[in-house]
Formats: structure tokens, sequence, C-alpha cells
């Protein structure tokens, strides 16, 4: 079977309510382990190469922070190596107990590896 852009797409953000939920083990999965990798997070972060981005989803997941975040609006551009992903993210998570909506402007990038698209880069900015 082929993996799509599209089934990539879907990987990442049903990764993403992994996370949520405690379990960083779908998105570590999903992210190339490459030194290129990069992710600026809505933390305001910029992460470059795979270690740091590799704590920050496990140190993301150990804060279970819970709730939905969904892809809208994605709109997909593949290619034969390289394709990207740009919409929003949108959701609710509970911060301190608190739910809070997640309103984000992101791109995914991803690249071809070993027949499966992985994901190279994640940029996200805070619409509020």
């Amino acid at each position: 079977m082929t993996h799509s852009l599209d089934d990539a797409a879907a990987e990442f953000y049903a990764a993403l309510g992994a996370v949520l939920g405690g379990d960083a083990g779908p998105m570590l999965e999903l992210w190339s382990h490459e030194d290129d990798v990069s992710y600026m997070s809505p933390f305001g972060e910029l992460l470059r190469g795979w270690e740091p981005i590799r704590a920050s989803w496990t140190g993301q997941a150990e804060a279970q922070l819970g709730g939905v975040v969904r892809g809208e609006e994605l709109h997909l551009v593949e290619g034969d190596l390289l394709g990207f992903a740009v919409g929003f993210e949108r959701g609710e998570v509970l911060v301190d107990g608190t739910p809070t909506p997640v309103d984000i402007r992101a791109t995914s990038i991803f690249r071809r590896e070993d027949g499966r698209w992985r994901m190279v880069g994640h940029h996200t900015d805070p619409l509020g």
C-alpha cells in the first residue's frame, strides 16, 4: 500500500492526540531522526536536530494536557521527495485543569524516507 502525504498528515494529528494523552511513541515514529529536522513549537522555541525535538515531544507527552487538536483547512502539496501541509490546528487542551482553546496556524514539511513520509519540519504560530 502506498503511503500518501494525506496519510502522513492524518498520522500527525493522531500522533498529536496521543501526545496530549501522554504517549509520545506515535509522534516519535512519524518524525525523521536526521539532524536536519526543525520544529518551531507554539511555545516560541526553535528546535533543530532530532534529539531536541524528541525531548520536546516527550516532555509534552509527560505533561498529559489532554484535549483534542485537529488539522483544519489543510492544503497538501506532494512532490517526489518533499511534501508539505499548511492549514490550521484547532481544538482545546487543558492547562492547569482549565479548558484552553487552541487556534494555531501550522506548516508541516515531510520528506520521503524508505517509502514513507517522515516529518522534517513543523512550524506553528498561535493566532490569538
